[in-house]
């Protein structure tokens, strides 16, 4: 009986008690492996562990660092955007008008691109080829100012615009009359 409370005491005495396993996040040991306690959490998007080295009020807590700041800098943006999207919208602008050239070279290198490769892709209305979208530019526009109401209005809105500069600025008319005069001169000529 001896030998059997012997045994007993050396099995305790090897084994940590309930409350070190605790302290140290540990619910199971069989040997040496050890199992990660059910309070650790994982994050909701990448299933990542959480672990954290410093708490603020801003984290989310159900996130791992890392998506958290990609989480927190997508809001960032968002709502940069939302504040300076017309100032943003304006320099786009400007800068697709001073760089046509160079937009029409980069469609046509992508469309030839596409049209070489095994799987081209063509508008859902007029079958022209495209690369990534379903409907060519001229077929999306003409889809979009059906379907979409805001959009109509502020096309509409635009081109009134356009038209009361051109009505207002008698030069601007001239100068693209001109221009097609003497292409037109030029053509006949050659």
């Amino acid at each position: 009986m001896a030998i059997a409370t012997g045994a007993t005491v050396a099995s305790t005495a090897s084994t940590p008690s309930a409350a070190s396993q605790a302290a140290a996040g540990l619910h199971g040991i069989s040997g040496n492996t050890a199992t990660l306690a059910p309070s650790q959490r994982t994050c909701a998007q990448c299933r990542a562990e959480i672990v954290r080295r410093r708490r603020t009020s801003r984290q989310n807590q159900d996130l791992c660092t890392a998506c958290d700041q990609r989480e927190r800098r997508a809001a960032y943006f968002r709502n940069y955007y939302e504040e300076h999207k017309d100032r943003i919208l304006d320099k786009n602008r400007r800068w697709a008008r001073d760089n046509k050239t160079r937009i029409v070279s980069l469609r046509q290198t992508r469309r030839a691109k596409s049209v070489d490769g095994a799987s081209s892709k063509s508008c859902l209305d007029c079958d022209t080829p495209v690369t990534r979208a379903e409907r060519c530019r001229k077929c999306y526009i003409r889809f979009r100012y059906a379907t979409d109401p805001t959009y109509r209005a502020r096309r509409l809105a635009t081109t009134r615009r356009w038209l009361d500069k051109r009505q207002q600025d008698p030069a601007v008319t001239r100068r693209t009359t001109t221009r097609v005069t003497k292409r037109s001169a030029q053509m006949i000529a050659n």
